[in-house]
């Protein structure tokens, strides 16, 4: 009897084996797959916007925005040290709560500016292209801006 017990553990080892060698495999799959996914550049509202465009002229709307962006980083670093400067003084022994807000709102008040200042560059830029483009941009941008539908509700079974 021992030779069969033997021969059935040894299936059912093989069968086990081979069951975690397939899953560990369909794992490393599918990481590699969702690393590859994600290692895609991230495309911001205006780029998408602009996804439209015939090529050449994607390009150029791209290239300016780019252009834009880093003309405007010393503000949103400025910007962005104001704000880990508020966070960080809040976690001090006595918060100067004051001086926190004041610190969040400058913050605010230069993310607009540099807001106004990009999309100001981007309209300039779009009004002296070709009706049809403007076309494909504005309604690029009315798809960005709109928030998306929700979810239709699942009937309630009682």
């Amino acid at each position: 009897m021992r030779p069969r017990w033997l021969v059935v553990g040894l299936v059912v080892s093989v069968a086990l084996n081979l069951f975690l060698i397939g899953a560990a495999a369909g794992v490393i799959a599918l990481g590699v797959r969702m690393a590859h996914e994600a290692a895609g550049p991230r495309l911001g509202p205006l780029m998408l916007a602009t996804q439209g465009l015939p090529q050449p002229a994607r390009r150029n709307v791209r290239q300016m925005l780019r252009q834009v962006r880093v003309g405007v980083r010393p503000q949103t670093e400025q910007s962005r040290g104001l704000r880990i400067e508020a966070w960080d003084a809040l976690a001090g022994p006595t918060p100067d709560v004051a001086a926190i807000r004041q610190k969040l709102e400058q913050s605010r008040q230069i993310d607009v500016a540099v807001r106004a200042q990009v999309e100001n560059a981007l309209v300039d830029y779009v009004a002296r292209q070709p009706p049809a483009d403007r076309a494909v941009v504005a309604a690029g941008m009315r798809r960005v801006l709109t928030p998306p539908a929700p979810p239709p509700q699942a009937a309630q079974n009682r």
